[in-house]
């Protein structure tokens, strides 16, 4: 009579292919883990440099309200390798127009808040990351280097890296036509895969 039945020999094959098959699928768990890890941090990365970048630009909106005839170079400056040490910024002032590529990281406008006028800004640090000059009471914004500033970080992101650009030309804000300035401020940093990304605001009270 003939036997039937699993031999040892079967056994430990059997176990080695279950084994075998069990460590792939755990390697692609692992894998589809880490991607799922990676993924949403770089999107809570991107959505806070999107909310930056957005808030900052459009902070620059009231650049210029109450003066008479505001101008680019004494009531809206963009610096160039730009510092801040104990309060005191420094850098050269860029000509417009500022393009992609420049290093300009501070910018600093003047408004008139009631008979008094105030300058304020922003300054990106080349380590990374976004602060906010607050308001203080100035000339102008051609005084930006003789001002005690005092900064408030936005963001302390290292990984955040921002440039300022600006261009002398006619704009409008969301489409609206019979209003218009004649300067357009960006503030440009990349995504999380090297893109550029920026937001833009039209500098209404230049004309």
């Amino acid at each position: 009579m003939k036997q039937r039945g699993v031999t040892m020999l079967s056994l430990m094959i059997g176990m080695a292919i279950s084994l075998i098959a069990t460590v792939g699928l755990l390697t692609v768990y692992h894998d589809a883990l880490q991607v799922t890890v990676h993924t949403q941090a770089h999107t809570t990365t991107d959505g806070q440099l999107a909310s930056v970048l957005m808030r900052t630009a459009a902070s620059t909106a009231d650049a210029g309200y109450g003066i008479s005839t505001p101008t680019y170079g004494t009531h809206f400056v963009v610096l160039t390798g730009a510092n801040l040490n104990a309060g005191t910024l420094t850098g050269t002032l860029a000509t417009v127009p500022v393009i992609a590529g420049n290093t300009a990281n501070a910018v600093v406008w003047a408004t008139m808040n009631g008979a008094t006028m105030q300058c304020a800004g922003f300054y990106a640090p080349t380590i990374g990351g976004l602060e906010y000059l607050n308001p203080t009471p100035c000339t102008n914004a051609s005084a930006w280097g003789t001002l005690a500033w005092v900064a408030t970080p936005v963001t302390s992101q290292a990984s955040i890296s921002v440039i300022f650009l600006i261009a002398a030309q006619s704009c409008a804000p969301y489409g609206i036509t019979n209003t218009q300035g004649s300067y357009l401020f960006t503030v440009q940093s990349n995504n999380s895969l090297g893109n550029p990304v920026y937001s833009q605001q039209c500098l209404l009270n230049f004309q």
